[in-house]
């Protein structure tokens, strides 16, 4: 980097800090955000994938606060700038901080110059409060999120899985990508390619810092909801049951791992991985060991981690939709509990 462009991006860098240490939180600027917000969350929902999110999140969760995928729009009208900057000034410390660059720079210069920088930004990390553990769900609910007149219906299926510190990740990843993870999986080639019941399911593991869940998404017509959690089911019962053959297995890794290289081709892909496995608390050679790691497993790491973490008798179900139209299919996968658009049970 030289002189002047260096210049340049401490200018802008600077500027950054700035918003991190010294926000101000101008009142006609709250208001604007928060009108915005309430404006968002009206159209957020009308839309299927929105409710079928929100829904599955507070199945899981339950008390804790990875419950809360949004607010409603009665919290945010109720947000003041006072809530809003005592909320700065009790989370945003250095010691919940974390600085990534990525670039061609002279570490030496560049350290001194964040050093001048921070220097004044203080606080000790506030304790974190105690947090109650997710529900224990045990056999298979349905959670119907009603929307009348919708010809469409949103299906998400969850049950907790595992973090990414887990020893187990890798093995999930590679998993799901035979399973649903990627265009040419399991589930894709079932309920797309052979069933056309729709374009695009998807599955995989999420991965939040304290818990982590498994999900199933699909978008479907409603006449073959049932049809399509049954094919759901089965491709995730003969993942679990049997192991995947050899080419599948090579086809996940060598997708994986291309994957994985395209990614760090540039200095944005560079940098979200980095940040990625510094916020996972990941080893320090995650991302140099990844692919060696990915080529060793067999088939036997693709079955243990379908049996641990598929966890098919257990999974919990999110249908969104017209309720008159689909009702009596969700019904013949358990128990039936009806929702509102604005989360209230009907």
């Amino acid at each position: 980097m030289n002189s002047l462009g260096f210049r340049s991006f401490l200018r802008r860098f600077s500027g950054s800090a700035e918003l991190a240490t010294q926000a101000s939180f101008p009142q006609d600027e709250f208001e604007r955000e928060q009108r915005q917000k309430i404006e968002e969350l009206a159209i957020s929902r009308t839309t299927p994938d929105f409710l079928a999110m929100e829904r599955i999140r507070k199945v899981m969760f339950g008390t804790h606060p990875y419950a809360n995928y949004a607010p409603t729009a009665e919290q945010v009208a109720a947000f003041t700038r006072d809530v809003l900057v005592k909320n700065y000034q009790q989370h945003y410390k250095p010691a919940r901080a974390l600085l990534v660059i990525v670039g061609d720079f002279t570490p030496a210069k560049m350290l001194q110059q964040i050093s001048g920088v921070f220097e004044k930004w203080s606080g000790a990390e506030p304790p974190r409060a105690a947090r109650p553990e997710p529900p224990k769900r045990k056999g298979r609910r349905v959670y119907m999120v009603h929307l009348p007149g919708a010809v469409q219906a949103q299906i998400i299926t969850g049950n907790m899985a595992i973090t990414r510190k887990h020893p187990d990740w890798l093995r999930l990843a590679l998993a799901n990508n035979i399973f649903g993870g990627a265009f040419n999986s399991r589930l894709v080639a079932n309920i797309r390619e052979q069933k056309g019941y729709t374009y695009s399911p998807r599955s995989g593991p999420v991965a939040l810092r304290e818990y982590g869940m498994f999900n199933v998404h699909a978008a479907v017509r409603n006449e073959v909801v049932a049809a399509t959690l049954t094919e759901i089911f089965y491709e995730m019962d003969r993942i679990r049951s049997l192991p995947v053959n050899d080419a599948e297995l090579t086809n996940a890794q060598n997708y994986m791992c291309g994957v994985f290289s395209l990614q760090l081709g540039t200095q944005e892909g560079v940098l979200g991985q980095l940040t990625s496995a510094l916020l996972d608390e990941l080893p320090d050679d995650y991302l140099e060991t990844f692919r060696d790691r990915i080529r060793a497993m067999k088939v036997e790491d693709v079955l243990l981690a379908a049996r641990r973490y598929f966890d098919s008798a257990n999974t919990q179900i999110v249908v969104v939709g017209d309720q008159n139209a689909i009702g009596e299919q969700a019904a013949l996968f358990g128990e039936v509990e009806v929702f509102d658009a604005n989360g209230k049970s009907i």
